[in-house]
């Protein structure tokens, strides 16, 4: 790892995704925004989540530190937010992603020390699509009544978790 990848574009989005995150998480309360507002913010976390990889991939940016920064820092982001919108979003609901999240840190911690590598699957990043649309969907529902979310929501559970029960079982049968 080179100290100097941390000023790569894809590593410089990713850690003003990582501060901002936190400045805002840590400054203001989901209250203090209109509904719809607090959907774009959300909804603009998670694009961002996707375009540092797009940027690194498209411009043959991608470095170590990436490869780690990334997913460490979706991680963190994405815990924050769960907690800066537990006044809205079901507990249930929260402590499920939570458990999917620490299975899938734990097969990442186990990649980095075997030194294998696993690619990102398509159907990761349509899970992780339709669980920040989701979040979404609990946020308008507090102003709209949004018939059958609590169906939607455990539908996304279940896609996030066979995604990253497909993962973990690719790390250990399949990266030899």
């Amino acid at each position: 790892m080179k100290l100097k990848d941390i000023f790569l574009l894809p590593n410089l989005i990713t850690l003003s995704r990582f501060f901002l995150a936190i400045y805002l998480f840590y400054n203001y309360q989901p209250e203090n925004f209109n509904v719809y507002v607090l959907v774009i913010i959300i909804a603009l976390i998670g694009i961002s989540d996707s375009i540092d990889g797009v940027v690194a991939r498209k411009y043959n940016l991608v470095s170590k530190l990436g490869i780690i920064l990334d997913p460490l820092t979706d991680r963190v982001v994405f815990i924050i937010l769960l907690f800066w919108l537990s006044s809205i979003i079901p507990q249930n609901f929260i402590y499920a992603v939570l458990t999917r999240e620490v299975l899938v840190l734990i097969g990442s911690i186990y990649v980095l020390f075997r030194g294998s590598k696993i690619e990102v699957s398509r159907k990761g990043k349509y899970a992780t699509v339709s669980l920040f649309v989701t979040i979404c969907l609990f946020v308008l529902n507090t102003s709209l009544s949004i018939p059958y979310l609590h169906y939607v929501a455990i539908a996304v559970i279940i896609f996030y978790f066979y995604v990253a029960i497909e993962y973990l079982y690719n790390l250990i049968y399949k990266s030899g």
